[in-house]
């Protein structure tokens, strides 16, 4: 099945009343263009919820959902949509492939996973296909929001579960000596930073968390990166877990 429904206009907003009970003549603030979301996924009844709890977000709109890999690639060409959310695996053409032929068109598109499996392959292929994140689909509501707002703002988002066993399907949790660890370097609150990130937060919740700005978080973020030599948040994670740097 494929199209969304489309929507319709909320009830009008009712005019500001300020201090005094006369009406407020600041400027209201309008929120910017929601982001548009494809759903990608073979089980009607999760297709269908996820539909229901996007439509209570005003900052996403979903304009399609389809139930197979190939419907999405068809879709995602003619809706040309802001996001999209994909099942990993699927009968027809799977998750992967279906993210692979889509950036392979389109670099603006920001695909995300959605997986109950985790294993450590799928990962590392969909982030190799061009996949912006990684995520369970038992992920809270509050959790996905702020994981699909961090995508949107040019984050990738990696779920700690999905981190953890990624590294033990692909055999990384070795014992390690933590005097080579090269957490050495890392002030404490990068390394604050690091735990948070890999629980899964956005920078946003990280900010909220540490009571300090998102450009802080940014730039803590960015000097670990440094540090440890690498490109984005997910190798950090990856990193972090596997080397002990966090528990």
């Amino acid at each position: 099945m494929t199209g969304g429904t489309p929507s319709s206009p909320g009830t009008p907003r009712p005019p500001r009343v300020g201090a005094d009970g006369l009406p407020d003549p600041r400027p209201v603030e309008r929120p910017a263009r929601a982001a548009t979301v494809l759903i990608v996924d073979d089980h009607t009844l999760f297709r269908q919820g996820l539909e229901s709890l996007i439509a209570r977000w005003d900052d996403f709109e979903v304009v399609g959902s389809v139930g197979s890999g190939r419907e999405g690639i068809r879709e995602a060409r003619r809706l040309e949509p802001d996001l999209i959310l994909m099942d990993v695996r699927m009968e027809d053409v799977d998750g992967i492939e279906a993210t692979r032929r889509i950036c392979a068109r389109d670099r603006r598109v920001r695909v995300v996973m959605l997986t109950v499996s985790g294993l450590g392959e799928d990962l590392f292929q969909a982030l190799r296909v061009g996949a912006w994140g990684y995520l369970g689909k038992d992920e809270p509501a509050e959790r996905l929001h702020a994981n699909l707002q961090g995508v949107m703002r040019g984050e990738t988002v990696l779920s700690s579960a999905a981190a953890n066993m990624a590294l033990g399907e692909l055999g990384l949790r070795s014992p390690h000596d933590p005097r080579q660890a090269p957490s050495a370097n890392l002030t404490s609150r990068e390394k604050d930073v690091l735990t948070l990130l890999v629980d899964g937060l956005s920078n946003e919740e990280i900010a909220d968390a540490l009571h300090v700005s998102e450009a802080t978080v940014k730039k803590h973020l960015g000097s670990v990166m440094v540090k440890l030599h690498l490109k984005n948040r997910v190798q950090v994670a990856v990193r972090a877990l596997r080397d002990g740097i966090v528990d």
